[in-house]
């Protein structure tokens, strides 16, 4: 690394420090992004480097920039694309993915009409690595001009990749707000989850609906396992039950959603709270935030041995001050869990590493962040067993910026 970069590694970790902010074994990176930047999320490519993306303001509208991370530095930063006209959200955030071919598939969020959230999904693909992309195009055709968001990817070698989504095509013409308060649509219907398979030439095949009542504005995840393709998410029963669903992808098709685990959660609004998943092999491990049936705020885990068919409780964390916002990586053997609790009024981001058996080793803080909607949802990516990536975003005098840093390896420490 340069001696520039060594300094403002150690300007940036210097400022963290003395607001008390940052915790022993987090070692703050110089982050790409720039004054105005929010939505961080990552994606790990096949050569063992990671691309950081994220949304950052404009003057006039936003731009969807990305760098890679090579192990020691952040190369340069890219844009995909720019507009006036985008749905720029700390829940919702913008992503990119690499198939299995090495070409790179992109999303981003156009509004669509003058309601709050009328907004389309929006896509293209670079098969040079960033350098130039397509044309975009979107997964969906409806043409209504409702909610269309929270995508999720899982590959399908070697040529495109499978894409989830939430789409409120049935919500048309509803009296509806999914980000805070549901008024049941009055008749006009419900959120539904959506999937397609998007080919490395933009052509968009296969769509199929796999839930027709789901929450309406909650994070969804999906991975490919041995036995084909799983998606979690947060379902909505008849009764406002809003506990977290399962389906996958048989030879046949696609299966009915069953729920996860038995939370008993009901409640009449969206928690803008999505589920995390990994998968490698027949192995998955699920997370999710939950009052449950006694409201006590928490977080669990489940795991699966037969790639999702069924799914065993592992952990609880957070006990009754848990704000959720969680993600999951595979790291050491085992895998680690992030989420973010609420301690003497302050959000604290906190890390559980578990043992390749599933039984929780330690859990360890690792920074105070803003506990209102600026500090979004922090995403995590191993590269290995030596480099735990996280980046977040945070508030500042001239606007909020995605922070990224590196969770020191304690086995080594």
């Amino acid at each position: 690394m340069k001696i520039g970069s060594w300094l403002l590694v150690l300007v940036i970790v210097g400022m963290l420090w003395l607001a008390g902010s940052v915790q022993a074994g987090l070692r703050v990176l110089p982050s790409p992004a720039g004054v105005g930047s929010l939505a961080p999320s990552w994606a790990e490519l096949a050569d063992g480097r990671a691309v950081l993306s994220w949304l950052e303001k404009l003057d006039e509208g936003h731009a969807f920039r990305f760098a890679v991370f090579d192990g020691e530095d952040f190369g340069p930063a890219g844009e995909i694309a720019r507009g006036e006209d985008w749905f720029a959200n700390w829940a919702d955030m913008p992503g990119l993915f690499e198939l299995d071919s090495g070409a790179w598939l992109a999303h981003w969020l156009v509004k669509s009409g003058p309601a709050t959230y009328a907004y389309d999904v929006v896509m293209a693909v670079s098969t040079d690595q960033g350098e130039t992309w397509s044309e975009p195009f979107s997964p969906h055709d409806d043409g209504t001009q409702t909610e269309h968001g929270f995508v999720s990817y899982f590959d399908q070698p070697p040529e495109s990749a499978g894409v989830i989504w939430l789409d409120g095509r049935e919500t048309a013409g509803g009296n509806h707000d999914g980000h805070g308060a549901d008024h049941h649509h009055h008749g006009h219907g419900d959120m539904t989850l959506r999937y397609a398979t998007v080919a490395v030439s933009g052509k968009v095949s296969d769509p199929a609906l796999l839930d027709k009542r789901v929450c309406d504005c909650c994070q969804t995840a999906s991975a490919m396992t041995a036995a084909g393709p799983v998606v979690v998410y947060r379902g909505r029963s008849a009764e406002e039950v809003r506990d977290i669903r399962v389906v996958r992808r048989l030879e046949n098709g696609w299966t009915d959603p069953v729920k996860v685990h038995e939370d008993g959660w009901r409640i009449e609004a969206c928690p803008v709270n999505g589920p995390a998943l990994v998968a490698r092999e027949q192995e998955l491990v699920a997370a999710w935030f939950t009052l449950g049936a006694d409201d006590r705020p928490r977080v669990e885990l489940a795991g699966s041995q037969d790639a999702g068919a069924s799914f065993n409780h592992l952990a609880t964390l957070g006990q009754d001050q848990a704000l959720g916002r969680v993600d999951l990586a595979w790291w050491q053997g085992g895998f680690v869990a992030s989420w973010l609790d609420q301690v003497d009024g302050a959000a604290r981001l906190q890390l559980a590493y578990f043992d390749q058996g599933g039984e929780l080793v330690r859990t360890r803080e690792l920074a105070a962040l803003d506990g209102g909607r600026v500090s979004g949802f922090p995403r995590l990516l191993a590269l290995d067993d030596q480099q735990l990536l996280v980046a977040w975003t945070e508030p500042g005098s001239t606007g909020t910026r995605v922070n990224v840093a590196l969770v020191v390896n304690e086995s080594s420490d």
